[in-house]
């Protein structure tokens, strides 16, 4: 196992109406719907690295991010290896958006399903895959008391 993990930065797309969008995903060993975002490459401010992976994965350009609400260390097999991650979520105020998926790299290509809105009441009562898969009561807790003061861990 690496001995630091790997950094990624994701954004929660919050409309006003309280809609998240998600990115349905091939994951390692299911498929998935989580946040969009991507890898902070070496030497690359978070912001700047959120910013190029959302225009990358949903066409959106110019986002600014606000606060980082969340924390979410993970392993996943790669290749037969543990390969630590650690992702940071940032609070995106949107509006509602047709994401386009143009600029997406090959890889992300081969793994991208479909991108959703869901309310956190869809989430809640969907029998889908999310990650963090705490995701419904996060967004609901966001929802309700603003964004923490520091980051809260997810869990898995």
């Amino acid at each position: 196992m690496r001995d630091h993990p790997s950094e990624s930065v994701r954004a929660v797309l919050l409309t006003p109406a309280g809609q998240v969008l998600l990115m349905r995903v091939a994951g390692w060993t299911a498929e998935l719907w989580i946040t969009p975002g991507g890898r902070i490459r070496p030497d690359e401010p978070p912001a700047a690295a959120l910013a190029r992976e959302i225009e990358e994965e949903t066409g959106l350009s110019g986002i600014i991010p606000g606060t980082e609400i969340w924390v979410r260390h993970a392993t996943f097999v790669v290749n037969g290896r543990d390969q630590r991650e650690k992702e940071r979520f940032f609070l995106v105020p949107s509006s509602r958006f047709e994401p386009a998926t143009a600029r997406l790299e090959p890889a992300e290509r081969d793994c991208f399903r479909e991108f959703r809105w869901w309310s956190v009441e869809e989430i809640s009562r969907s029998k889908e895959c999310f990650a963090p898969q705490r995701l419904a009561e996060l967004l609901l807790l966001l929802q309700r008391e603003g964004p923490p003061i520091s980051p809260l861990e997810t869990g898995a």
